[in-house]
């Protein structure tokens, strides 16, 4: 993406950044399927999506997620606000190609929410915009909030976490400085900024000597794409926060916590080890032992769930919902490692109770209900197999799934004709939707190249064709970390990979109905 260059004090709107776009992204989290996952494994009841529901976004960004959302979910009416204007105008536009009648997107600021017609919502989601924001801005959304959240309504809210952001806040404050004494655009100011501290830092001043975290983070920062970099570092309003203080501030809107949006923060025994848990579960206080957690773990995000007095489920109720919902693998099983990594550590996968479910999956995406009609699991505890779905969600391994509407299909297929389009020579991970999901999955940029082969009939021998496109645009492939000069060595790992996608991945993207 091409930075959008604005003239010095002109690229702010209340405190935000406005003169450099967003980076484009979908945020599984967002998605009404994985919250309403979130809420059952809280005891919590799911939001009857097919009945109808309302979605809104604030601070949406480039629109992605919505549009992708609203493709899957013809039954939904989704709205998105942003004040950047070429946010909106893109998103707009991608909507507009696909032909989805059931997103609008709106040009506003938090202030001038009160002068849009919208409907009250079920869902209400925020990423990236709570910390970013200062206290004014705040006060709007809470007010929004308790105004315009139904009843039972649900809330997904991401902001900066403390403890986790303590070290390197000082790095932040630094940044954001030293660009705001600069003259120029924010571009210049935040590359001068990026190489100050990049001088301080081969100075040994003891902010990046006094331990590796600060260092080990300053050399990450310097490796994502300066428009995240600006967004994330460089707003006039930056405030990291602790749980206990989100949840007051929340209160008087009448929301209350109901649990995290990423699967994995639903397992302690994943995350936390023996003695960690036990002291956990001296702490009554719900708040306090959330507060707690990000002590032990010290996550530099939360991505909290907020509910308005969503009713609670019984035991039996959870169950059964849960035995009801589908599951759909995202990785073939072939090529998934029987392992998987989390912050208790590696966690290695009984072949006995784990190569079942994965071959079942891997034919389709199925109940709990069904799983257990199969010979191979049906001698097992239903508790084994409960335990093993967590924890290839928390892997995110699975996602929960449906059987797709025919509306959905047509949709899901027109947006993601639009953004192979859009995106053909983009060599970032980028998104495509999937009905059957009724979320994203990334794809690299040389497999979205060979899924457009197949509307372009090329898809038989589909190197020809992507070789061209490469050498027009002047790229090369890699192997084991080194760029391949040569056109044999290209078309040789471009055959090689060809291959791969055509056995492993091309039947996977078929199940999900993203091809």
């Amino acid at each position: 993406m091409q930075w959008q260059y604005v003239e010095d004090g002109m690229d702010w709107k209340d405190g935000y950044i406005t003169g450099i776009e967003y980076v484009h992204g979908v945020y599984r989290e967002l998605a009404p399927s994985v919250l309403n996952m979130a809420l059952l494994l809280q005891s919590l009841e799911p939001i009857p999506l097919q009945e109808g529901f309302t979605y809104c976004d604030l601070g949406c960004g480039q629109g992605e997620s919505v549009n992708l959302f609203a493709a899957c979910h013809p039954e939904g009416r989704f709205h998105a606000v942003d004040f950047n204007a070429a946010h909106i105008a893109g998103a707009r536009t991608l909507a507009s190609r696909t032909g989805l009648k059931n997103a609008t997107f709106w040009e506003a600021s938090f202030s001038q929410l009160e002068s849009i017609t919208l409907p009250d919502f079920d869902f209400v989601v925020m990423h990236g915009i709570y910390s970013w924001v200062g206290e004014e801005n705040r006060r709007y959304i809470r007010e929004f909030l308790r105004k315009k959240l139904k009843p039972g309504g649900v809330v997904y809210l991401s902001y900066n976490s403390l403890p986790g952001w303590s070290p390197h806040a000082p790095l932040r404050q630094l940044l954001s400085s030293y660009a705001d004494s600069q003259p120029g655009t924010l571009e210049q100011r935040v590359d001068r900024a990026v190489a100050f501290a990049e001088r301080l830092k081969e100075a040994g001043i003891a902010l990046f000597d006094g331990g590796t975290s600060t260092r080990d983070f300053f050399e990450y920062l310097c490796t994502l794409p300066r428009n995240y970099i600006a967004h994330e570092f460089f707003n006039r309003d930056w405030t990291p926060y602790y749980h206990a203080d989100v949840v007051r501030e929340l209160a008087p809107a009448g929301l209350a916590f109901a649990g995290a949006a990423n699967f994995v923060d639903h397992q302690d025994m994943l995350r936390f080890s023996q003695p960690q848990q036990e002291i956990l579960d001296e702490v009554a206080d719900r708040v306090l032992r959330e507060t707690l957690k990000d002590f032990t773990a010290c996550p530099m995000l939360r991505r909290d769930i907020f509910t308005k007095g969503r009713p609670r489920l019984t035991p039996e109720e959870q169950v059964e919902r849960f035995r009801a919902q589908r599951l759909a693998l995202v990785v073939s099983a072939g090529s998934l490692e029987r392992k998987a990594l989390f912050p208790v550590g590696e966690v290695l996968f009984d072949r006995e109770l784990y190569d079942p479910i994965l071959a079942a999956l891997d034919q389709r995406p199925q109940t709990l209900d069904q799983l257990m009609q199969r010979d191979e699991l049906a001698s097992l505890r239903i508790g084994r197999v409960v335990e093993a779905l967590l924890v290839l969600l928390s892997a995110e391994c699975l996602l929960p799934a449906v059987e797709p509407p025919l509306l959905a299909t047509i949709a899901v297929k027109n947006l993601n004709a639009a953004l192979l389009d859009r995106e053909l020579n983009n060599l970032e991970k980028l998104s495509l939707a999937s009905p059957v999901l009724q979320n994203a999955l990334k794809l690299e940029w040389l497999e979205r190249l060979l899924i457009a082969c197949q509307s372009t009939g090329a898809g038989s021998d589909p190197v020809p064709w992507i070789w061209d496109n490469m050498k027009a645009h002047n790229h090369k492939l890699s192997r084991d970390g080194e760029i391949l000069m040569s056109e044999e060595d290209n078309l040789a790992e471009l055959r090689s990979q060809a291959e791969t996608f055509r056995n492993e991945k091309l039947p996977l993207l078929r199940k999900l109905g993203i091809v």
